[in-house]
């Protein structure tokens, strides 16, 4: 299984999202598989997770980009979760891993 290079972005079924800038304490931060619902890597691949409870991993499971899938989903999140921060837009770099990488700078943990 390949790896996900960082930052890793992370959905919940709400549409809520998360940061994981290292991806190798995966089992750390996240406690089942079930938690997040799609991911994507610094690079825009689609990531899953898998394992036990407690011992959750991350890998790449689609080595092609996903990057207007990745933006729609980072977009989504801006319009409902950053509602209460005004200034807060998506950044909008048309490179996908330097996008990627200003979305986990941005990020503000609600």
């Amino acid at each position: 299984m390949t790896e996900p290079a960082a930052p890793v972005l992370l959905f919940d079924k709400d549409g809520r999202m998360f940061i994981l800038h290292e991806p190798a304490v995966a089992d750390e931060l996240i406690d089942s598989v079930d938690e997040f619902v799609e991911g994507y890597d610094g690079r825009g691949r689609l990531v899953r997770a898998y394992g036990k409870p407690g011992q959750v991993s991350l890998a790449v499971v689609a080595m092609e980009t996903h990057g207007k899938e990745l933006r729609s989903r980072v977009a989504r999140y801006y319009s409902i979760f950053a509602t209460r921060h005004p200034t807060r837009t998506p950044p909008h770099e048309a490179d996908l891993a330097a996008f990627i990488c200003a979305v986990a700078e941005d990020w503000v943990e609600e």
